[in-house]
């Protein structure tokens, strides 16, 4: 059986998100204020600045693009090493590892694309919202991002699911 893929059309997409996060600031970049805010507090109040630099505008974008390639590099070389967990009753050990190593690569390549838009989320929030928001503008994206983390840990479980069923055919 084949090794996996990385499932790089996530991948793109990620990059694709942070390249339109960079493209927004690079828009934005003569209207941002002199000071920008880079840290908020518990509250959804800005509670650091920094000048208005090319560091203090993209460090989220520049975070979220070595994030998304740091899970791209992991997916590389997690789809040359062995699944170290027995396979469960009934499923072939081949088609195990072969279900784990797609639906584990699978969940990486989701998180990257989760990981750029709550990133996108934070860069686009400091440049364009106030610096006396709200609670609720970092709640809701937190928990919307932990809910997004659990879904894709389902869509991996059912992937998994699906490939053993398919790989196994009929008894």
């Amino acid at each position: 059986m084949a090794v996996p893929g990385v499932h790089r059309g996530w991948y793109f997409a990620a990059g694709l998100v942070v390249a339109l996060v960079a493209a927004v600031g690079a828009a934005a970049w003569p209207t941002l204020p002199e000071r920008v805010p880079v840290h908020w507090d518990g509250s959804g109040t800005a509670d650091g600045y920094e000048d208005k630099s090319v560091g203090s505008v993209f460090f989220g974008p520049l975070v979220s693009a070595g994030l998304v390639l740091f899970l791209y590099l992991t997916a590389l070389v997690c789809r040359r090493l062995p699944l170290n967990n027995a396979a469960p009753a009934g499923v072939d050990e081949q088609v195990h590892q072969l279900a784990g190593m797609d639906a584990t690569l699978y969940f990486l390549a989701l998180t990257a694309v989760e990981l750029s838009m709550l990133m996108a989320w934070i860069s686009l929030r400091g440049w364009f919202l106030p610096p006396d928001g709200s609670v609720l503008l970092f709640a809701l994206p937190t928990l919307a991002f932990l809910a997004a983390m659990g879904g894709a840990g389902v869509l991996a479980l059912r992937r998994y699911r699906r490939l053993v069923s398919a790989l196994s055919g009929p008894e």
